[in-house]
């Protein structure tokens, strides 16, 4: 089968998942639909009723987000999700087309970019209404952009995405180094704000500030705060993914002190900044940007699945570069997908029935770390980058 004709394929096992959420919201304890979505609707539903889409107290996104959402009121409430499912499809295209800028070859980048078409993980996360498939679209549209050496647009792209969702600013250095510089010395070749360099970050600046300045003069403060300031400081006592969750839900009362909020983000700036060095290169830039989504999602103080998204986007194109055995591809994937199935159960008796589990899901949260680290250094371990074929 073709490429295309497996992103047709692709978008109607979506749009399937969407009527089967429709249906199992109704009969079933545990809803299809994420919280979330629901939280897009009713700020949808309040910009169209002439009120901010902060109105809803927890929406924390970008006012374009509910903006493009208006949808749901007018047309159908299920439209936000099948616009996230052509994102995701999008997504896949924008793969593809990475790939074959790197001289791969038609068969293998379908191959590759089927690991994203095909994955229930991102089916599952996207068709429940999560709209991360829309910043890892410009995340990948930044990549391509940049290899084919269109500077100005990849600025743009970049200060788009971050507006959108915060998290692809680290980004920023891998991307600043990976625009070519001639000089010998190491040092200036990674950082010597060249013209091109400089118009990167110019655009990038640009386009942030633009964006965010018209966000701004709609809702004023709220808009900064929900959107920007409140990620910086985020924290879930009830329960997550996240190594740190259960220091939360401790220290709720008291809260953290200076000291410890700082030596929780001192490994993840740390590894991240490392990364940045050791494979900030265009040749090496997707891999690069997938270690430190992991990094950042793998630290982080609050941990979802839809965070996963972040760097399971990133993944089909540094598949080609992995060279693992079966074995350890099996072993390592399971470590992942098992340790995550363990926390299910935990989460699911404290959410559902009230039981007081927060020890065993921190137990949990201790595993997947670990399982997270294995996977990480694996990949790292197996990564062999091939030059560009001719």
């Amino acid at each position: 089968m073709k490429f295309s004709g497996h992103c047709v394929l692709g978008l109607l096992v979506r749009l399937g998942c969407i009527y089967f959420g429709t249906i199992q919201d109704v009969v079933s304890e545990v809803k299809y639909t994420d919280i979330d979505y629901k939280v897009f609707t009713d700020a949808a539903r309040n910009i169209l009723n002439g009120d901010s889409p902060y109105s809803t107290h927890t929406f924390r996104y970008s006012p374009l987000l509910g903006f493009f959402l208006i949808p749901n009121i007018l047309i159908h409430q299920e439209f936000g999700k099948i616009l996230f499912s052509i994102c995701d499809v999008l997504a896949a295209y924008i793969m593809h087309a990475i790939l074959r800028a790197e001289g791969i070859t038609i068969d293998e980048s379908t191959k590759w970019c089927l690991f994203w078409l095909y994955n229930p993980l991102s089916i599952v996360i996207t068709t429940r209404g999560n709209a991360d498939a829309l910043a890892a679209v410009l995340v990948l549209a930044t990549i391509y952009l940049i290899k084919k050496n269109n500077i100005i647009g990849t600025g743009l792209i970049h200060g788009l995405a971050i507006h959108l969702r915060l998290y692809p600013i680290v980004f920023s250095l891998p991307l600043y180094i990976s625009v070519n510089d001639q000089r010998s010395n190491k040092f200036l070749k990674m950082f010597y704000p060249n013209r091109k360099r400089l118009v990167l970050v110019l655009t990038c600046i640009c386009s942030l500030l633009a964006i965010s300045l018209f966000s701004y003069l709609l809702y004023g403060h709220e808009f900064i705060q929900n959107s920007y300031l409140y990620h910086l400081t985020r924290f879930d006592i009830r329960h997550n993914y996240s190594v740190y969750f259960y220091l939360q839900y401790l220290s709720y009362q008291i809260g953290l002190t200076q000291v410890t909020k700082y030596l929780m983000i001192l490994p993840q700036a740390a590894l991240l900044l490392l990364v940045a060095l050791v494979y900030g290169s265009k040749r090496t830039l997707a891999f690069c940007e997938m270690c430190m989504a992991f990094i950042l999602v793998m630290f982080n103080s609050v941990v979802t699945c839809q965070y996963f998204i972040w760097y399971i986007s990133l993944l089909p194109l540094c598949l080609k570069d992995l060279k693992f055995t079966k074995k350890e591809m099996f072993l390592v994937s399971n470590y992942w997908f098992t340790s995550q199935a363990a926390w299910l159960l935990p989460a699911y008796l404290l959410e559902f029935k009230a039981q007081d589990t927060f020890l065993y899901i921190w137990i949990q949260c201790l595993v997947f770390f670990w399982a997270n680290i294995v996977v990480l250094t694996s990949f790292i371990r197996n990564y062999c980058p091939k030059q560009k074929s001719q």
